[in-house]
């Protein structure tokens, strides 16, 4: 079903949410063959293996008890038997309740003001050299996106500097990087679980946790592709010609590079932060670097195919801090009536992802 879902989306980017599961042995493509003359089911005793079904003889004569007697958890679904791709449905339900559209668009600055244009700077540690200007519009019309280089004057003229990259990247860099650009095309978490040493079998709160940034990540940069519109830049650029296919939604901002950074930083926030053996290290220092560059890697694979524009990725990113220091981030603040002072109500409502996580930090050690 899982897969179903990917198809359909034509992202390449659900199949995050399902594939990776795979590898746990979850819910999927089984199928378990049975027996024809002598089902399972009446072989032997097997049938007298159930709960409440069974009329006892009695006198007087007992009714028959409900097929789900709450008589203990046994008869309840538990919630570590979800699996994962559902776990992250389950969670964006409560995240789809929050604020998160007030939240997370596109901004100028790194403000908590959404606001709908403005200006993407190639080097946000130096913005001096490229940008692209944003100017979102009041209706459904699409967003214009203009690159702009500063000249000898000092002031900014449009130029094709993101098409430049991409030529050079198309040219220089996709032979080499081919290889990662087909194996992220349709899942990359599993590049998570082998940077840190992982899988669905060994951590799979960790796991739900992944799932659940990923949908969120996707399901976040749908609704601003919907509002930005941004054209691919194959249908402007033909001759980039990318070795997969282009997929069928609007550039901006960029669902992998969205994705990968939000799935980096919640997996982030789960590793133990205790000093490893009496050194200055901890395991999520350790990792830090490796996940932040594998995020960025994962989403200039994406420009290095030709599908999106370097602002695509930063896009992305940047829609990604904001969903998660805006929304996740704050959801696991300890519940309180009335919430922490600079903690918005809408932030703590979100119990499911709570819990996950808390699990999930017991995986990697947290007391």
């Amino acid at each position: 079903m899982g897969a179903n879902t990917a198809n359909t989306a034509n992202t390449a980017n659900t199949a995050n949410t399902a594939n990776a599961g795979n590898a746990g042995g979850g819910g999927g493509g089984l199928f378990i063959a049975d027996r024809v003359d002598l089902p399972f089911v009446k072989d032997g005793e097997v049938d007298h293996g159930r709960v409440g079904w069974r009329q006892t003889s009695t006198t007087p004569p007992v009714p028959l008890p409900p097929i789900c007697p709450p008589i203990g958890p046994l008869l309840f679904f538990q919630d570590r038997k979800v699996d994962p791709f559902f776990a992250g449905w389950q969670v964006l339900e409560e995240f789809s309740a929050t604020q998160w559209r007030q939240h997370t668009p596109f901004r100028a600055a790194d403000t908590l003001d959404p606001i709908g244009s403005g200006n993407i700077f190639h080097s946000a540690v130096n913005p001096t050299k490229h940008r692209v200007n944003v100017t979102l519009s009041a209706n459904d019309n699409a967003a214009t996106f203009v690159t702009s280089c500063k000249n000898d004057t000092g002031t900014y003229e449009p130029c094709d500097w993101e098409f430049d990259r991409l030529l050079r990247a198309s040219v220089d860099e996709r032979p080499d990087a081919l290889g990662e650009i087909i194996a992220q095309d349709k899942e990359f978490l599993s590049y998570f679980f082998n940077l840190l040493s992982f899988n669905p079998a060994s951590h799979p709160s960790t796991t739900k946790v992944m799932h659940v940034a990923s949908l969120i990540g996707l399901f976040c940069c749908q609704y601003w592709k919907n509002r930005y519109k941004r054209v691919r830049p194959v249908q402007l650029f033909p001759g980039l010609m990318p070795p997969i296919a282009t997929p069928g939604h609007a550039a901006f901002p960029s669902g992998h590079a969205t994705q990968a950074q939000l799935v980096s930083k919640c997996l982030l926030q789960l590793l133990p932060i205790a000093l490893i053996g009496g050194t200055t290290q901890s395991l999520q220092s350790i990792a830090e670097p490796g996940l932040t560059r594998l995020a960025r890697r994962i989403g200039r694979n994406r420009e290095i195919a030709g599908v999106h524009y370097p602002s695509d990725s930063i896009g992305g990113r940047h829609l990604a801090n904001k969903i998660f220091g805006n929304v996740l981030e704050l959801a696991l603040t300890p519940i309180s009536a009335p919430p922490p002072p600079g903690i918005p109500a809408y932030a703590i409502n979100m119990p499911i992802y709570r819990r996950l996580v808390e699990e999930a930090k017991l995986e990697w050690g947290w007391a």
